[in-house]
C-alpha cells in the first residue's frame, strides 16, 4: 500500500511539475511575444514621429498626417491592449491615445493644405527627400490595407502626388546640374542631360504646370547648345578656310617659282 501511495505521488509530482514547466514556458513566450509586439510598436511609432518632424521639408498633406497619425494611434491601441506594466505606463498610453484622437480631429476640422513645391537647395537635400518619399509611399500602402480611417480614393491621390514629387525633385536637380555644367563650358555632358531631362518629362505624360514650365527651360537650353553648336561649326569652317588661305599665300611666296 505505502508502495503504490508513493509511485503515485510520484507520478503526481512529475506531472504537477510538467505542468508547472510548461505554464513557466508559456508565460515566459507570452511575456517574450508581448514585448516584442509593445518594441515593435514603440518602433513604428519613433519612426512616424521622426517623418512628422519633417526635416526634408516635404510638404504634408492632410490626408498624410491623418494616415501618420492614425498609425501611431494603431500601435498606441495595441500597447494598451497587451500592457501589464504599471498603472502609470499605463495611463501615459491612454493619455497618448486621447492626444492622437484629438489631433486627429483637428486635423481633420482645421488643417488648410500648403503643397507648393520647395526645391531641394543641393544633391544631399534631395536625397533624403527622395528617401523620405520612399517611406511614406510604403507606409500609405501599408495603412491601407491596415484599413486605416481615411478613405481609399484619397490614399490613392496622396501616392499620386508622392510619385509627382519625387519626378519633381528629379528635375530640380537635373536643372541645376546643368546649369552648373553650363557656366563650366562643359557643353557634351550638359546636352546629355538636357536630352535625359526632356525624355523623363515626355515619358511621364504628366499635366503639371511646374513639369511644364521646366520642360520649357530645358528645351531653351537646348536650343541655346544647339546654336552655340552650330556657331562652332561655322567658326571651324572659317578657320580652315582662313587656314587654306594663308597657305596657299605661302605656296606663292615660298612655293618653287615656275620656270618659263
Amino acid at each position: 500500500m505505502l508502495i503504490t501511495l508513493a509511485v503515485m505521488f510520484i507520478v503526481l509530482a512529475t506531472f504537477a511539475l510538467i505542468v508547472v514547466n510548461m505554464i513557466s514556458d508559456y508565460t515566459t513566450r507570452r511575456d517574450q511575444d508581448l514585448k516584442t509586439l509593445t518594441n515593435h510598436a514603440k518602433n513604428i511609432i519613433a519612426d512616424t514621429e521622426d517623418l512628422l518632424l519633417n526635416p526634408n521639408q516635404i510638404a504634408m498633406s492632410r490626408t498624410l498626417l491623418l494616415v501618420l497619425h492614425s498609425r501611431i494611434l494603431r500601435c498606441l491601441n495595441k500597447m494598451a491592449e497587451v500592457n501589464n506594466g504599471s498603472s502609470s505606463e499605463i495611463k501615459n498610453i491612454n493619455e497618448r491615445i486621447a492626444s492622437e484622437k484629438k489631433m486627429m480631429a483637428e486635423i481633420k476640422d482645421s488643417h488648410r493644405d500648403d503643397l507648393a513645391f520647395r526645391p531641394p537647395e543641393n544633391d544631399a537635400v534631395a536625397l533624403g527627400q527622395l528617401r523620405t518619399i520612399r517611406r511614406l509611399r510604403t507606409i500609405l500602402r501599408n495603412e491601407m490595407r491596415q484599413g486605416v480611417d481615411v478613405s481609399t480614393a484619397d490614399i490613392q491621390v496622396e501616392d499620386r502626388r508622392l510619385y509627382l514629387l519625387v519626378l519633381k525633385v528629379n528635375i530640380s536637380n537635373l536643372v541645376q546640374r546643368i546649369l552648373e555644367l553650363k557656366k563650366l563650358k562643359q557643353t557634351g555632358s550638359c546636352r546629355l542631360l538636357v536630352q535625359k531631362g526632356l525624355e523623363v518629362i515626355q515619358n511621364s505624360n504628366i499635366k503639371d504646370d511646374w513639369i511644364n514650365e521646366k520642360a520649357d527651360l530645358l528645351n531653351q537650353l537646348q536650343r541655346g547648345l544647339d546654336a552655340e553648336k552650330n556657331r562652332h561649326l561655322l567658326d571651324m569652317q572659317a578657320d580652315a578656310g582662313r587656314l587654306a588661305e594663308d597657305k596657299k599665300d605661302m605656296d606663292e611666296i615660298f612655293g618653287d617659282k615656275k620656270k618659263w
